[in-house]
């Protein structure tokens, strides 16, 4: 019987893998769905990915950290720990002590436990230990920042709407003056509050010239202002170091400026478009400013068209549900592909899977792979 040409060479590709199996440390919270369902398309396909968490208690890094005149490594059992990738999706800098541990040493222990991974994270991400990174731990900390966000993306040529972030009263009632239809609230993070049975969230939101906002409101918290764009479409872009792929999502609710906001009220319309001409090269660009391969950018594409308006990027930016959403792009296929190899072209090795394993308590050096008994959710 006569295989397909795709057939040979995912049989190929899987041969070849199987010869050359990686492993890849994903720095992420143990409960990060995609930290999972990347470390286990990962350790599917034969290869050995481990999580390191910086929430866990005391510390997220279960070996250690050893100098002398070689050099510094990062060590377990006496033994070099060496990652061929890594990715630093998400860091966290809290840590929630067990019920056994005396209250008066609980801030001292999350300190220093905390202090211990982030100088580890830090080690990791300048190459001791690590050959390649997916964002280096603290490019991406700084690259995540909105202020640097927006510097970096007028440096790169790309159209940003007219901002300020403030807690001033004077500057930000000068600043609404200017915008006769209202600016737009932004907040630097999603938040959350619970009333009952209500439930709100902070996602962008729109606020007219009239609408008064009294000096000691504005004093209280220090937040985003930004010109209103009037828009028919929001896009979110994956770059996967020169790759780019282009997700439109459209609705009918007028006025609406957040589709996050309007997701569960209407039917968004995904798909999958070109780039607008003349794009890659600014995103090519800020990706060399902020000094990350990997991220999820946020634009808005103005009414009568023209070049899109740059929102936001988030270098741990969510990618899963693109997938859900339009399917036949395959990003998070070709995302493993990028994280253990460096570039997209063997993402057939990946394929997503059905059943995401939930990950445990992490070490860092242990291997994540289909034999080690994970329960499923």
């Amino acid at each position: 019987m006569k295989m397909s040409p795709c057939f040979d060479r995912a049989t190929e590709q899987i041969a070849s893998m199987q010869k050359d199996p990686r492993k890849v440390l994903i720095v992420a919270p143990h409960r990060d769905t995609h930290a999972s369902t990347i470390a286990a398309m990962i350790a599917a396909s034969g290869h050995t990915a481990s999580l390191l968490d910086t929430s866990q208690w005391p510390c997220g890094l279960e070996g250690s950290l050893l100098y002398g005149q070689s050099g510094a490594s990062v060590v377990r059992e006496g033994a070099s720990v060496t990652y061929d990738a890594a990715w630093s999706r998400r860091l966290m800098f809290n840590k929630t002590a067990p019920a056994h541990v005396h209250d008066q040493d609980t801030k001292f222990i999350k300190t220093e436990g905390l202090l211990f991974d982030l100088g580890a994270v830090a080690l990791l991400g300048a190459g001791h230990g690590v050959q390649r990174w997916v964002n280096a731990p603290l490019a991406a900390l700084a690259a995540d920042q909105k202020p640097l966000q927006l510097a970096a993306a007028i440096a790169s040529g790309l159209v940003v709407p007219e901002t300020l972030i403030s807690q001033c009263p004077g500057d930000i009632q000068a600043f609404r003056q200017r915008h006769a239809n209202g600016v737009v609230v932004k907040p630097f993070n999603v938040g959350a509050w619970a009333d009952g049975a209500n439930y709100s969230v902070s996602y962008a939101t729109r606020v007219s010239q009239n609408e008064p906002l009294t000096d000691a409101d504005l004093r209280a918290c220090p937040t985003t202002y930004q010109q209103v764009v009037d828009h028919q479409a929001d896009l979110r872009v994956v770059c996967m170091g020169g790759e780019y792929a282009c997700l439109r999502m459209r609705h009918s609710l007028e006025g609406e400026i957040d589709y996050r906001a309007v997701r569960h009220k209407t039917t968004l319309r995904y798909d999958w478009v070109p780039l607008f001409p003349g794009l890659q090269a600014k995103l090519d660009a800020l990706r060399s400013v902020l000094g990350v391969d990997f991220f999820c950018a946020d634009f808005v594409v103005p009414v009568g068209d023209g070049e899109p308006v740059f929102l936001e990027l988030n270098p741990g930016g969510q990618f899963l549900y693109l997938d859900e959403k339009a399917p036949g792009m395959d990003i998070a296929s070709k995302f493993c592909s990028f994280l253990v190899y460096g570039r997209i072209d063997r993402s057939l090795e990946f394929p997503r899977l059905r059943k995401v394993p939930a990950v445990s308590e992490d070490s860092a050096g242990s291997g994540y792979s289909p034999e080690s008994g994970l329960a499923y959710v």
